[in-house]
């Protein structure tokens, strides 16, 4: 996303924070005359992130248009039981299926009729090529390019047919986009499922990107989360309190690419849901929380690009806030932003949350994991909130440091409550990212 100025609107009213800025408005105009840089800058803002409208999302279904249980119907009306604003349906793109056919987006097209509150994608699970199904790619795009793009896709790309060039499956997609690109975004499903290697999501995804930048991350937290083996990982690598390894282990997968100043979200939780055996409906265990500018398809898409959403499991947590202020920034920085930090500046890094209702009596642990102490990723931080409380602030007993891309730290949280009836349940934001200055 490209740097833009921030708007002169009120973002103060529930905002975490909102005490610092009568006193960071005055030391920005202060250092603004006495210095040629400021102390603290946006260097990418996301000008909805503390003011945009909150939409609990599930990114990745399944339907009777594949290997699912339920008619697009029927599924359209439990995510909307369970609370979900946004659904995206992603049948699989094997040619025996019947995904992207006429039938598919009319059936998509009268869930949006029924449940005109909701916002609703048909993409696809796309067979990522040349894996031989075992890499999976959800493609979301914006409503008006499904019946354009989709079924040309389906029929030119899916990764079971033999001889398909990823590179220029991505190159296509990436033709469909506007320079904006902000109506595709490209998920990276269950990464670790199938995989024997750890470095093997690392090494894919850098490859994926060189090609277009259509991806925005990780499903960190992968569905199937009913089944006596979360996630379905039967390989080598499983999934840890539910999490894929790549988001959940610190200095794994995701932080080593966010500390090669890589910007990449992985605080994507989903259903994945085919049938009730071994998958929660859609909302009703796992949710992505976005916040976004606008509850339509192309505001959500911005959202997913931006990083401008966490995602948890067990519904343990309504809302999750994470910022960093500083006195001369004229707003706290939220995930999905990279602030520049010059010499003496104090960042104070908050976790705020708000539990759901049913689970106000629970404890919790907030960690931060960055780079941004020592060079390399760790949790730098680590605090316990009682029932009572809400808040957790730290403040870096140091200057920060680069990492190995030599100008940048970046920081993101997780919070973690012990239910006493389904054990650890854990929620992820999305890294704030702060640039060094000199």
């Amino acid at each position: 996303m490209q740097p833009r100025p921030r708007r002169p609107v009120n973002r103060t009213a529930g905002v975490p924070g909102a005490g610092w800025r009568p006193l960071a408005a005055l030391c920005a105009v202060f250092l603004a005359g006495c210095t040629k840089e400021p102390v603290a800058s946006f260097e990418v803002s996301v000008p909805w992130a503390l003011t945009g409208r909150t939409l609990a999302i599930d990114t990745h279904t399944h339907t009777q248009f594949s290997d699912g249980s339920l008619s697009v119907e029927a599924l359209a009306a439990l995510a909307a039981e369970h609370g979900c604003d946004a659904l995206a349906i992603t049948d699989h793109t094997d040619h025996a299926v019947a995904a992207t056919n006429e039938d598919y987006f009319a059936a998509v097209d009268a869930a949006r009729q029924a449940h005109p509150s909701m916002t609703f994608f048909a993409g696809v699970e796309w067979n990522m090529p040349p894996y031989d199904g075992r890499e999976h790619v959800t493609v979301l795009v914006e409503p008006r390019l499904e019946r354009s793009v989709l079924p040309a896709f389906k029929a030119g790309f899916d990764g079971m047919q033999d001889a398909v060039d990823p590179a220029a499956a991505l190159r296509w997609l990436a033709e469909q986009a506007s320079p904006a690109r902000s109506e595709v975004a490209l998920i990276y499903n269950h990464p670790s499922r199938k995989d024997e290697q750890a470095d093997e999501n690392r090494l894919d995804y850098l490859q994926w990107r060189e090609v277009n930048d259509l991806f925005i991350g990780f499903e960190g937290g992968p569905g199937h989360q009913r089944s006596g083996t979360p996630g379905a990982y039967r390989a080598s690598i499983r999934p840890v309190d539910r999490w894929d390894p790549v988001v959940a282990d610190t200095g794994g997968t995701w932080d080593q690419l966010l500390d090669q100043g890589q910007n990449v979200w992985g605080a994507i939780a989903s259903s994945d849901f085919h049938e009730d055996r071994n998958d929660y409906a859609p909302c009703r265990f796992s949710r992505t929380i976005v916040t976004a500018d606008s509850p339509d398809a192309r505001g959500i898409l911005r959202a997913l690009r931006a990083g401008s959403f966490w995602a948890g499991h067990g519904r343990v947590l309504s809302n999750l806030w994470f910022i960093v202020a500083e006195p001369a920034l004229p707003l706290p920085a939220a995930p999905g932003e990279t602030v520049r930090l010059g010499p003496g500046a104090q960042p104070v890094f908050r976790v705020k949350v708000e539990r759901s209702p049913e689970h106000l009596t629970l404890p919790l642990v907030v960690e931060l994991i960055g780079n941004g102490l020592s060079g390399i990723p760790e949790q730098v931080a680590r605090g316990e909130l009682a029932p009572a409380t809400d808040t957790f602030d730290w403040q870096p007993p140091q200057t920060l440091v680069a990492g190995a891309d030599g100008r940048s730290a970046y920081f993101r949280a997780r919070v973690t409550a012990l239910d006493p009836k389904r054990g650890r349940l854990v929620a992820y934001t999305n890294p704030i990212r702060i640039v060094l200055a000199n």
